[in-house]
């Protein structure tokens, strides 16, 4: 009997063994770490709920209607644009999460314990090592096309040359200027196109991982599909929400590392999708324009001949070409968690009143601002290196003290994987008198691995001022001076080599003085708020629990089998 037990016993612990091996395989693969441009990817916000429609919430949902949309771009091999005037039909669905990935001879229940328990034992450090971690739940928008519908409506009301499909196709091409110049690891001729604080965190993230000694690579990218998301308008800007989905293999890898090397690891990373937000803003009252200038090498207000590179001021007519005054300039890009129609309008404490004694002065300049400032203030972070966020102060930190009072080290700390979700102003002050100053608070939410750590999420609110008398002039533009408008050397200059003019301290343009730990309201903290008034709770799993659930599994696992194959074995025996 023995003889014919032996067979299905080797075979039974040889699958046994492979499995095992697999394991081993698993923990000595490549990790792969995704970094695409402004590294959405990498941000991670509490668990809300998806069920409100309140107009508080901050998640906009909408309904898709089934005919093709007129604003929507689709990206195949052969991409095509629908031109047809369509119809759109309202509805509503709330923010919907889904996943953004994807013994021998006589061998009894003793060996497949042990089988059991080194591979139980693997899957654990597997887990613990962050290469087993489960991707975390992406929010994505639909589209409500008569959200959209009723935006573009009004914006062709007064720039009757606004062509919805031609700015979708536009937006497609600053896309893809920007993934070309973010894998070259220089963003200078995209600048043009963006606004300086998207200019600076892009820059920013690319130094950081310059500072690993890595950079980021893609292969099979394209832009899947391009919506209009909605248009709005206020008394200062046009902003176009743009819900862009791409597509891409993506790895960070070693500065150093060849080709050959790259193209290695490239062939077992995941393609995946991603939804993001792209906000483009234009001074309301300007006109649209055929294709492209900025990209084209035209400069957006006169016409005049300017070949790509960084430079960003017209030689003939002085215009600042990325400062919205002329042209659509991307603004911001917002993460799905955090998207919501209708932001612009708000109605934001105290901003009536500052508007009254600055009327050029807008929310969008001083979200456009503050995220230029937390980029900086990131650098300085990092590094240890104050002078990195000296010019965008009200007052420079002198010592370890005042550093420390902006949370920011001397001694610097690794910070990576930083994804900002949104910049939304919340309150502004006007000044009480020339020597007084303005007030703006900027509430930042974004998300970063801190010292090796997991990803967690943040809100922190940057207060900002300026002194009483200053006013607003130069669009979303903070890297040129602002006295003199000479484009500086460095985005962290604190003194114009043009005029000498001294940038820091708030007197020409608003500036930092104060960073504050801020929390979720009530409404967005798991739907219901914090019922014990204890503050909000954020729902982060960590790779160590689900690697201890994986342990425990596994164990129970190696149990199940030892009992089947010591029952399958007495079975025979009788």
């Amino acid at each position: 009997m023995s003889k014919f037990r032996t067979a299905p016993q080797n075979r039974s612990f040889w699958v046994g063994l492979v499995a095992l091996l697999f394991c081993a395989w698993a923990l000595t693969s490549p990790e792969q770490v995704d970094a695409r441009p402004g590294g959405g990817q990498n941000y991670r916000a509490p668990s809300r709920s998806s069920s409100s429609s309140s107009s508080s919430s901050r998640s906009y949902s909408g309904s898709s209607s089934s005919g093709s949309s007129s604003r929507s771009y689709s990206g195949s091999s052969s991409p095509s644009y629908s031109g047809s005037s369509g119809s759109y039909s309202s509805g509503s669905s709330s923010t919907v999460y889904v996943p953004s990935g994807g013994g021998g001879g006589g061998c009894g229940a003793t060996g497949w314990v042990f089988v059991f328990f080194i591979i139980a034992v693997l899957v654990f450090i597997y887990y613990t090592s962050g290469k087993g971690k489960k991707k975390e739940e992406r929010a994505t928008i639909a589209v409500d096309n008569a959200t959209a519908a009723k935006g573009l409506k009004a914006l062709r009301s007064q720039d009757p040359e606004f062509d919805p499909e031609a700015f979708v196709k536009r937006t497609v091409a600053v896309v893809q200027k920007v993934n070309e110049t973010w894998l070259a690891g220089d963003m200078g001729s995209a600048r043009r196109v963006i606004s300086d604080g998207v200019y600076v965190r892009f820059s920013t993230q690319l130094a950081l991982l310059k500072a690993d000694g890595l950079r980021n690579v893609m292969a099979n990218w394209r832009v899947v599909s391009a919506d209009i998301l909605a248009a709005e308008s206020d008394p200062q800007w046009d902003t176009v929400h743009v819900k862009v989905v791409g597509a891409a293999r993506d790895l960070d890898v070693p500065i150093s590392l060849t080709q050959e090397g790259i193209n290695k690891k490239m062939s077992g990373a995941q393609l995946n999708e991603y939804e993001e937000v792209w906000s483009f803003v234009r001074r309301r009252g300007k006109h649209s324009k055929k294709g492209v200038p900025a990209l084209e090498g035209r400069c957006p207000n006169c016409g005049a001949e300017m070949p790509l590179s960084q430079v960003v001021k017209c030689e003939y007519c002085q215009a600042l070409v990325n400062s919205g005054e002329h042209d659509w300039v991307l603004a911001e890009i917002t993460q799905p968690e955090e998207w919501r129609a209708g932001a612009a309008l708000d109605e934001i404490p105290g901003f009536d009143e500052l508007r009254q004694r600055d009327p050029a002065v807008s929310r969008q300049e001083l979200e456009d601002r503050a995220s230029v400032i937390f980029w900086k203030w990131i650098e300085a972070r990092t590094t240890g290196k104050v002078g990195k966020i000296a010019r965008f102060c009200v007052y420079p930190p002198a010592d370890s003290t005042s550093a420390a009072a902006l949370g920011i080290g001397t001694s610097g700390g690794k910070i990576r994987q930083v994804a900002v979700g949104s910049a939304e102003l919340k309150v502004a002050a006007a000044a009480g008198g020339p020597e007084e100053m303005d007030n703006a608070i900027v509430e930042i939410r974004w998300s970063a691995s801190m010292d090796g750590a997991d990803s967690a999420f943040h809100i922190h609110k940057f207060t900002l001022a300026r002194q009483g008398t200053a006013q607003s002039k130069r669009g979303m533009s903070s890297l040129d001076c602002p006295v003199c408008g000479g484009q500086l050397a460095a985005s962290d200059a604190v003194t114009c080599s043009y005029c000498g003019a001294t940038l820091s301290g708030g007197k020409h343009e608003w500036a930092l003085i104060a960073v504050d730990q801020g929390e979720l309201p009530p409404d967005e903290n798991g739907g219901g708020g914090d019922a014990d008034g204890d503050g909000p709770s954020y729902e982060l799993s960590t790779p160590g629990q689900k690697a201890l659930g994986a342990l425990g599994i596994g164990l129970a696992v190696a149990g199940v089998v030892a009992d089947v194959v010591a029952n399958s074995g007495d079975s025979d025996d009788d």
